[in-house]
């Protein structure tokens, strides 16, 4: 998230991203024109544990797209992937951001300084799932 700043440079990353086998990453599209607004990925690091990451364009913020695009991919890739705890960096005055990890049942964890200045880190653990709940396959085309 903290990466490319153009739209050009973020669908370079997203080209590289999908070739990735460490990464599970889906393009959240324009559904009127099919522009790329943005994408969503997980990235595994080891057995159950992975990093949630999100980037979108600046002309599609403030709409909700962000939350509506991790309310479907996030608890899916989890239950897909077995995963038991997911980290999410963000920087740290993202406002918004904080506020969508948090929607997501992560915890913030400590504040620290990344090579693009200062960031918060952001824990979710499988616990907060209720694992009573089904998650019901979607066909939502991002």
């Amino acid at each position: 998230m903290n990466g490319p700043t153009t739209v050009a440079a973020a669908k370079q990353l997203f080209q590289r991203v999908l070739h990735d086998n460490s990464l599970y990453a889906m393009a959240v599209l324009d559904n009127y024109n099919r522009e790329y607004m943005g994408h969503v990925f997980i990235e595994f690091e080891s057995e159950g544990r992975a990093e949630l990451g999100f980037l979108f364009d600046k002309a599609y913020w403030g709409q909700g797209l962000a939350s509506e695009a991790l309310n479907a991919f996030f608890p899916n890739v989890c239950q897909r992937f077995g995963l038991q705890r997911v980290v999410a960096t963000i920087k740290a005055q993202h406002e918004v951001a904080r506020a969508i990890l948090h929607k997501l049942g992560f915890e913030h964890r400590a504040d620290i300084e990344e090579f693009f200045g200062p960031c918060s880190q952001f824990v979710w653990t499988a616990d907060v799932l209720n694992p009573s709940d089904e998650v019901a396959e979607q066909n939502v085309l991002f």
